[in-house]
């Protein structure tokens, strides 16, 4: 936008000051014909030149008006505001390489000028120069390492050149410095969580513990960033919570992320090659059902549970499940109707960090030659048998998985490192393990 006339001194004369009025006024018809009728030896006759310019502009007047301001501006060189007016005329009109010469100029009489860098950037970006846009947004926070408008500008330069990880960073430094009334504390939590800062992500989880207290999201996200009061598991609150919220943008949320939990289920199950439409299935924490198409061929009976409501809804109309139960996964297994031959947990068991209990209760509910597939994160510290990471999620060691199938008569049959998912153009590495009760 160009910059608002200033109100002259006392001396000024009569007719520039009521010019001025008019134009803030936006009377700009009225301003024109004041600015026209000022002498060419008046002391402000310049200036007045320029507002005129201005004022023409905002009648659509658009080429007298670039003629006018070109003629002040190369009678004036040392006017940023002016050279900074003329350029923002320019990019209105869409000449862009006009602008960018004047928007150079300006860098080369103030080269710390934060705002000129940004602007320059802009017009080179929609000038299809992005390398060189993106230099400029890059130089403005060199200058200004909390300038927010030059990250949110390479955020979106970012996701247009499909750099996802680099624009949600520089989206991230954008957000954190908004004011605190502009933000909601779960994406300041995980702007913080993604640039790594965990400690002020604990800060605000904190903050929103202490201002919501009955609400489990705070309270396990300050735990996972924290590394306090960590739980065992999540508790069912937080699971309920979360997934009710995410069903409607599950599958497709999934699907950006690269979840490839379904495929390595339906490859798995082609290797092991079970009898088809023979086995009772029970597909636990089968959210919005993405597994059902790779089970539905080898099921008697297919049987999805659940503790959230909103995903169960998705399930059902997938219409593949036989059955389908609200109800957190090991109280359905301690009071499960029949045994089941096959159990499958697909990026479920990264919700429970201590494994030995539904271990237990999947191994009770499998029949005697029953399997149990399910995938989790992976563990590389041997210090830990399992970890809540920042992301809320659990990992687990290789080695205490064995520990949970000796316990309960389990027998791993296959174990592969996977790639489960990327997560900011990172891959999320995990396990796929089938176990069987028969060995």
């Amino acid at each position: 936008m160009t910059s608002p006339p200033v109100p002259p001194s006392a001396d000024d004369q009569a007719g520039f000051q009521e010019a001025l009025l008019s134009h803030a006024a936006g009377d700009f018809l009225k301003a024109v014909e004041f600015y026209q009728s000022m002498p060419e030896h008046a002391a402000d006759y310049l200036e007045g030149q320029h507002y005129l310019g201005i004022a023409l502009h905002h009648l659509g007047r658009h080429e007298q008006a670039i003629t006018v301001l070109e003629k002040t501006v190369s009678q004036s060189d040392a006017r940023i505001d002016w050279l900074g007016n003329f350029a923002n005329v320019l990019v209105a009109q869409n000449k862009l390489t006009d602008a960018i010469r004047i928007f150079e100029k300006m860098h080369r009489l103030a080269p710390d000028d934060v705002q000129t860098l940004i602007n320059l950037g802009s017009v080179y970006e929609r000038s299809q120069h992005t390398e060189t846009a993106e230099q400029c947004y890059q130089k403005a926070i060199a200058l200004d390492p909390n300038c927010q408008e030059a990250y949110r500008l390479l955020s979106t330069l970012y996701a247009q050149q499909g750099r996802a990880a680099e624009s949600v960073e520089a989206y991230c430094r954008s957000y954190i410095l908004s004011p605190i009334e502009d933000t909601t504390p779960f994406l300041l939590g995980k702007a913080y969580y993604v640039l790594g800062q965990l400690e002020k992500a604990a800060e605000v989880y904190q903050r929103w513990k202490e201002q919501d207290p009955g609400n489990p999201i705070p309270v396990h996200l300050h735990a996972a960033c924290s590394n306090q009061n960590v739980p065992d598991r999540c508790s069912d609150a937080y699971i309920h919570v979360t997934f009710d919220d995410y069903a409607p943008e599950f599958d497709q949320k999934l699907s950006q992320l690269g979840y490839s939990g379904p495929s390595l289920l339906d490859q798995l199950l082609k290797d092991l090659a079970p009898p088809t439409q023979a086995l009772t299935i029970l597909d636990a924490g089968c959210g919005t059902g993405l597994c059902a198409p790779m089970l539905k061929p080898y099921a008697r009976i297919l049987t999805g549970v659940d503790l959230s409501s909103a995903m169960l809804a998705y399930a059902d109309q997938r219409a593949l499940y036989d059955e389908l139960y609200c109800q957190e996964i090991g109280a359905y297994l301690d009071a499960a109707p029949h045994p089941y031959d096959l159990i499958v947990c697909m990026d479920t068991l990264i919700y429970f960090g201590a494994l030995d209990p539904i271990i237990g209760q999947i191994t009770r509910a499998l029949t005697p030659q029953g399997l149990l597939i399910f995938t989790t994160e992976m563990l590389t510290e041997e210090i830990y048998p399992f970890k809540l990471q920042a992301s809320g999620r659990y990992a687990h060691h290789r080695s205490y998985l064995d520990v949970c199938f000796n316990r309960h008569g389990l027998k791993s049959i296959h174990c592969s490192e996977q790639i489960l998912r990327t997560e900011l153009d990172k891959p999320v590495r995990g396990y796929l393990i089938a176990a069987s009760r028969s060995a």
